[in-house]
């Protein structure tokens, strides 16, 4: 047959590192399973084949289709590992039943896909196949035999975990169940009897089959006919699957707190623009308002500087940046209300680790790791976000290792974000950004992302006139006052 097809068809030539995961707080609402899919960027035309999956997915009955799916091939997945760990021979029997009845259905589920198209096309091809549904029905017809074989052993194995038991033969009558039914016709109350379960040990497993050696010649003769069937093929699909269902979940969630999300457009030449673009991982702090940015990342102005007060929302806005980005590169929405975005080579970041610096200075590890990046971006189209970087020592030195890097970046002609609380920027030939209260917020309490004003006094003015304590705010206070 031909080689299994993939859900999935990732870039495995480019590996987004863990710990950008860690940085941007993704992994506070995405699983492990999730992060190593997000770990390897897509090409344009499975950026697009995600993206059709995913609005598949916005109608229920292509989600359910899709979790019924999922149902099946976890279950067969469980059969086949506890078949895989039994020793006793008779529970083998019945559990290799038990995988040859999964895996047929787990095929059977993987064909009846093609409703979903695109992405599912040649899995569902692959699986209702010719050969394979020849395969399917010599499978039908061995778990049918398998069933009689053992039925005429009067095994019955009851257990799903790691028992098996040896039970009567439920068509016949006991003497205790005849001597029951005379008490009760006699107006006598017989309580019911707890059944009894005899465990079946090797012992007598190895005598029963040795017992009905025919049978269990005829039911290795049928196991022996799928030996060169891989029985795990379909499981491959359980991570491909989850992917898609976890991110719709994410997807929910977001709806309900108001957060939108829409399917970018695939830029041809590198930017990243985005209207009221939302950082997600705050879903994580179960935040009922997220404050939206817009982002617009150009071949004019690729890399931009954001200073402003702390609590102003400048984490917040490079994380929205950093899990947007990542999450358009693997073909999911991303949760703005309109978006144009490139699909960039790699994605780095440098986020403060104060707890990870083992041996060196948090300054020496500030540049080894901005060395590294730069390195790791080099050659390539690469979005870079640095957070507070080179804040481990004095303003002077800092902003000269902070001029340097953005020297090598413009040099390099990259894209990308750099917060810091160096105002010495402002002198830079750099765009600026900087967060500033947002005064429609009547609590005066919310900051948005802005170009610049071009002084670093306006910052201090901002905060004055966020806690009314700038001269028009004191003026009317005292007014108020009567002073």
């Amino acid at each position: 047959m031909k080689s299994t097809p993939k859900l999935l068809n990732n870039n495995d030539t480019v590996l987004l590192k863990r710990e950008l995961f860690s940085d941007l707080q993704l992994d506070r609402v995405i699983s492990e399973q999730t992060i190593s899919v997000l770990q390897k960027p897509c090409t344009r035309n499975e950026i697009r084949r995600r993206n059709e999956v995913f609005e598949l997915l916005e109608d229920g009955e292509y989600l359910e289709q899709m979790q019924n799916m999922l149902a099946v091939l976890s279950a067969a997945e469980r059969s086949f590992y506890l078949l895989r760990d039994e020793k006793n021979s008779l529970d083998r029997y019945y559990r290799y039943r038990e995988v040859l009845e999964g895996y047929i259905g787990s095929c059977e589920s993987l064909a009846s896909m093609s409703a979903l198209g695109g992405i599912f096309a040649d899995v569902s091809n692959y699986f209702s196949s010719e050969q394979m549904l020849s395969i399917l029905a010599d499978m039908k017809e061995a778990s049918k035999r398998i069933k009689s074989l053992l039925r005429r052993l009067h095994i019955g194995l009851l257990s799903f975990s790691d028992k098996s038991w040896l039970t009567p033969d439920y068509d016949s009558v006991s003497e205790y169940d005849r001597i029951a039914q005379c008490a009760k016709a006699l107006g006598f109350t017989v309580s019911d009897r707890k059944k009894q379960n005899i465990k079946i040990d090797f012992l007598l497993s190895d005598a029963i089959c040795r017992l009905y050696a025919d049978e269990i010649s005829e039911i290795e003769a049928e196991i022996s006919k799928f030996a060169d069937v891989d029985l795990c093929e379909p499981f491959a699909y359980i991570p491909e699957i989850k992917f898609f269902l976890e991110i719709n979940s994410l997807i929910k969630k977001a709806n309900d707190t108001c957060v939108p999300h829409c399917y970018p457009r695939i830029a041809q030449v590198p930017r990243y623009v985005a209207k009221e673009l939302y950082d997600i991982s705050l879903l994580a702090k179960n935040c009922k308002t997220i404050v939206p940015n817009d982002s617009d990342f150009t071949e004019n102005e690729p890399f931009c500087f954001l200073v402003g007060a702390n609590g102003g929302g400048k984490t917040t806005y490079i994380r929205a940046l950093g899990v947007n980005l990542v999450l358009f590169l693997s073909g999911c929405p991303v949760f703005a209300s309109d978006a144009e975005i490139y699909p960039f080579d790699i994605v780095c970041a440098h986020f403060p680790m104060d707890e990870r610096f083992d041996n060196i200075g948090r300054l020496d590890e500030e540049v080894n790791r901005t060395e590294v990046m730069l390195k790791t971006a080099q050659n390539k189209t690469a979005f870079l976000l640095f957070n507070e970087t080179f804040s481990g020592t004095d303003d002077k030195r800092g902003f000269a290792l902070l001029k340097n890097c953005a020297e090598q970046i413009r040099e390099n002609k990259h894209f990308g974000l750099y917060v810091t609380h160096f105002y010495d920027v402002m002198s830079l030939d750099y765009p600026v950004l900087s967060a500033e209260v947002d005064f429609d917020d009547e609590n005066k309490r919310t900051f948005r992302i802005v170009r610049s004003k071009g002084s670093a006094s306006s910052y201090a003015m901002d905060i004055l006139k966020k806690y009314r304590i700038d001269r028009d705010s004191l003026s009317v206070r005292r007014n108020e006052y009567g002073n």
